[in-house]
């Protein structure tokens, strides 16, 4: 029994002493990167570990201006090498580069322990891809087209995204700007799927078409396309199998790997040049209509009564914006009512061409028999493919309005003659209520009570408390639902605190309280707009700012103190004076809080 209690006591201090952290390990930061080199195609891998502890905040990443970062998610992972545990936690991080050069990824800080702990710096660098035209047997590449180099405003193009890949893809990502400020866009309907051979070698294609209506002349530019996805290799496995289940191994379904690869596709920027519509010929009543139209006109009946209704029916048809078409109503006042009906519109597309149907209606009422000739509606219109303008328009159409069939009749009133007897009176007063009814006009006299503070008071503090509750209210509802609403509010009560913090902090050298200062400098302003502050240059802080209608003198100051900032952090050795460098930051953001 003895025995027995001993083996339980062992065994319960064994898995104690591997279930509790380990306080005695010293905690380790390592970054690493899946690789140094890359193309703007590809993305790169950021892995932050961290050893010796599972509870720590996320790492405080450094400033990656020409990056775009996401977060991949974590993993941790527990060792036991002869009875010690050893933990760790990695962050991982997917980080895309904007552009071209080589870069250096900035030390990440760890907070624990109430130690701070940083990584070393890594250097990138980032090339160009090799052009589609040059790419050979690329598993996979896209490009962009224009319909024209040179269109006329208002004319149709067509704009195409298109993708051509030969290996498993997934997860696609389409950011497919237009220029919103040169072009209007209609959409052409669900993406095309298809096979495509180029140089030799089949493809398969997926194509998205979006058509663009220029809205003003000069150089138009359609911005670059960017395209994320995970395109995934199959290899065969070479590997020598001897045994009763070779034959069944060697099937290559049970004998390849995949490995997955996050690409980052960019499309080159294309340019058009747009014309304006020419002066010379262009005819009266001209409202920018662009394309190739028809037009016709129906009546519901042409043979009415006076009083009775009609439906007049025009009807355009064509290619081109002809949801854009309008007309002013039939100038028909002195002979019928005119109602008109909102136009309906159906667009259809063939080809990537849009046509469609608008048709107007009005509903007549004739005034007044006698045969009416309905005036002819003309539509006035640029042919782009002709260069040059034409105009369609309907055909007459006669109606014939008969007298109506039924007379009205009319209730004469004629009043007494002035020396006719005095009427009798309808109403007679049978008896009084037991309260007096006052019938006459001088029993009513104005009261005017007296208005002081006190009654003024009374009335208007009601109203008062209302709208203080309701904006009180409806402010605190916004910061629960508008992110940015609450970010802003709560930026100058936060940099406030940790200025305040820092102020406390002791044995901290000029690097590392520049870099503090301008850490929350720029979280303040990514507060302030809504960005994300940590990840944001001088020159981007400088441009946000002026955008957001800050003074200029303001934002020059923040600029430079951001400059300076940096220039201590990577000066060779430390400067600065630490008192300065909080009091002129809070100062700023003072200012720039009295100013938002």
């Amino acid at each position: 029994m003895f025995t027995k209690h001993k083996l339980t006591l062992l065994v319960f201090l064994l898995w104690g002493s591997l279930t509790l952290p380990a306080f005695g390990d010293e905690i380790q930061v390592l970054a690493t990167v899946d690789r140094n080199q890359i193309t703007l195609e590809d993305s790169l891998q950021l892995s932050i570990t961290i050893k010796g502890t599972q509870n720590t905040p996320p790492p405080e990443l450094p400033s990656l201006p020409d990056f775009r970062v996401t977060s991949s998610g974590t993993s941790s992972s527990t060792q036991i090498i002869n009875m010690q545990r050893s933990v760790s936690i990695i962050h991982n991080y997917r980080l895309i580069p904007m552009s071209t050069g080589e870069f250096k990824i900035g030390p990440a800080r760890i907070r624990a322990n109430n130690k701070v702990y940083s990584t070393q710096p890594i250097n990138i660098v980032v090339r160009k891809a090799t052009a589609p035209s040059q790419s050979g047997n690329r598993p996979v590449f896209l490009e962009t087209t224009v319909s024209k180099k040179e269109a006329f405003m208002g004319e149709q193009l067509i704009y195409s995204f298109k993708l051509y890949y030969r290996v498993e893809a997934k997860n696609f990502d389409l950011n497919m700007p237009f220029g919103a400020a040169h072009f209007q866009k209609e959409e052409l309907g669900k993406a095309k799927s298809y096979q495509s051979i180029v140089n030799g070698i089949q493809y398969h294609a997926q194509e998205v078409s979006v058509a663009l209506f220029p809205i003003k002349p000069g150089k138009a530019e359609i911005p670059a396309a960017t395209l994320e996805l995970d395109i995934y290799h199959r290899t065969q496995n070479r590997t020598n199998r001897r045994g009763i289940f070779d034959q069944f191994f060697n099937d290559p379904f049970f004998n390849q790997t995949t490995r997955a690869e996050h690409k980052v596709l960019r499309s080159k920027p294309l340019t058009v040049n747009i014309l304006p519509l020419p002066e010379k010929g262009k005819p009266v009543g001209f409202k920018n209509t662009i394309g190739e139209f028809n037009i016709s006109a129906s009546l519901g009946k042409n043979d009415l009564e006076v009083g009775d209704t009609t439906t007049l029916t025009i009807t355009v048809t064509g290619k081109g914006n002809v949801r854009r078409v309008s007309f002013p109503g039939p100038d028909l006042r002195d002979s019928f009512k005119i109602y008109p009906d909102q136009p309906e519109y159906n667009q259809t597309v063939n080809g990537n061409q849009i046509s469609g149907t608008k048709i107007f209606k009005y509903a007549l009422v004739p005034l007044k028999s006698g045969t009416a000739e309905l005036p002819v509606f003309t539509l006035p219109y640029f042919d782009p493919a002709l260069r040059t303008y034409r105009q369609v328009e309907t055909r007459s159409i006669k109606i014939n309005v008969r007298p109506s069939s039924t007379q009205e009749t009319l209730n004469l009133v004629q009043a007494n003659p002035l020396d006719s007897a005095e009427a009798k009176p309808e109403i007679e007063i049978l008896a009084e209520d037991i309260l007096p009814l006052h019938t006459n006009l001088d029993d009513f006299r104005n009261i005017a009570p007296p208005l002081n503070s006190a009654t003024a008071t009374g009335f208007l503090s009601p109203a008062i408390l209302f709208f203080v509750c309701a904006i009180f209210i409806r402010k605190q509802k916004r910061l629960t639902t508008d992110v940015a609403f609450y970010r802003s509010q709560k930026a100058y009560k936060n940099a406030l605190k940790k200025l305040n913090s820092l102020t406390h902090s002791k044995n901290l050298d000029s690097k590392k309280f520049a870099s503090e200062l301008s850490e929350i400098l720029r979280e303040y302003i990514g507060d302030k707009l809504n960005m994300e502050g940590r990840a944001i240059t001088a020159a981007e802080v400088e441009h946000k700012l002026k955008e957001s209608d800050y003074q200029v003198n303001d934002v020059d100051v923040t600029r430079r103190l951001l400059e300076k900032f940096e220039s201590l952090q990577y000066a060779p050795e430390s400067s600065g004076n630490n008192r300065e460098l909080l009091d002129e930051s809070e100062n700023l953001i003072k200012i720039l809080e009295k100013n938002s």
